[in-house]
């Protein structure tokens, strides 16, 4: 294997390998919690597996292209701060291995990419993913003024199941609504996760977070956050089907995620990584639940 790889670095050109480290190719766990509230909507709507796969795809293809693009819009936003903080302090564009222009025309390219995902969407999805192209380009900002840029992202990252019921009814009606406010709660609280392996850092550099804010209150905080998105759940499950093995399933998951959280290290940044990493399981068992109870 070490083989393999020692003759990928003399073939492929590193400009590719650092392309690829603009985007976080390295590490899909952002891409894939981007997509998970797409697919949440699709799991939860009460159409036909085969009607949806064509929605899965283009979710899928969206949430990898935005997710990229939107690398590259808070790197050119925070390059200054970036280097102050060392985790993200050797990132190509804040270690000088890429250029602004060039990071600007990959970032034109992935937009363009993703318009054209986004046109395939009926006319009034596509007017509802657009809104959010501001609150993308702000968001880098919100940790200069409020303490809350984590609710910032969750606002944005769950808008897929906004656009999944516009697509799939022609509008956002309440249970969708109800979803998507059940993953703004989540992304508030695995980003407030991620935000702590950052926290000391951050104090130093007069820069806002949910952990900066919290201190040690912050796994009370988490807690609540993802127990407000499973009861929520919970309720649109039951409202849906009142089906009690799916409460007996989310009560198993209720427990589950808060023996996690109680596991977790508030100090630890190591910690602190490997239990934001884990939403990505978290999602998936979101997802099938949704699908399959």
């Amino acid at each position: 294997m070490q083989i393999f790889f020692i003759m990928l670095d003399k073939f492929i050109p590193k400009k590719i390998f650092i392309y690829c480290a603009l985007i976080r190719l390295n590490k899909p766990i952002g891409f894939l919690l981007l997509l998970w509230p797409c697919w949440f909507g699709l799991a939860f709507s009460n159409q036909k597996f085969d009607d949806l796969i064509y929605l899965f795809i283009l979710f899928f293809f969206g949430a990898f292209l935005m997710r990229s693009a939107g690398c590259i819009i808070n790197d050119l936003v925070d390059v200054k701060i970036d280097r102050k903080i060392k985790r993200t302090a050797e990132r190509p564009l804040t270690s000088n291995k890429i250029s602004y222009t060039s990071a600007l025309i990959f970032l034109t390219v992935l937009i363009i990419l993703s318009f054209l995902v986004l046109i395939q969407f009926s006319l009034l999805s596509i007017f509802t993913g657009i809104i959010t192209l501001p609150l993308i380009v702000l968001y880098p900002l919100m940790k200069r003024v409020t303490y809350w840029p984590q609710l910032f992202l969750g606002i944005i990252f769950s808008w897929g199941v906004l656009i999944s019921s516009v697509e799939i009814y022609g509008n956002i009606n309440f249970d969708y609504l109800l979803l998507y406010i059940s993953c703004v709660l989540w992304t508030l609280g695995y980003d407030t996760i991620y935000a702590y392996q950052d926290r000391e850092d951050d104090i130093k550099n007069n820069i806002k977070s949910t952990a900066v804010l919290l201190g040690e209150k912050g796994k009370s905080f988490v807690r609540i956050n993802y127990s407000s998105m499973i009861l929520i759940i919970a309720y649109l499950s039951w409202k849906s089907n009142e089906n009690l093995i799916s409460l007996g399933v989310i009560i198993a998951i209720l427990i589950g995620i808060n023996v996690i959280i109680n596991k977790w290290k508030l100090n630890s940044a190591q910690s602190s990584n490997h239990y934001f990493r884990q939403n990505n399981l978290f999602g998936g068992i979101i997802f099938s639940y949704l699908f399959f109870i």
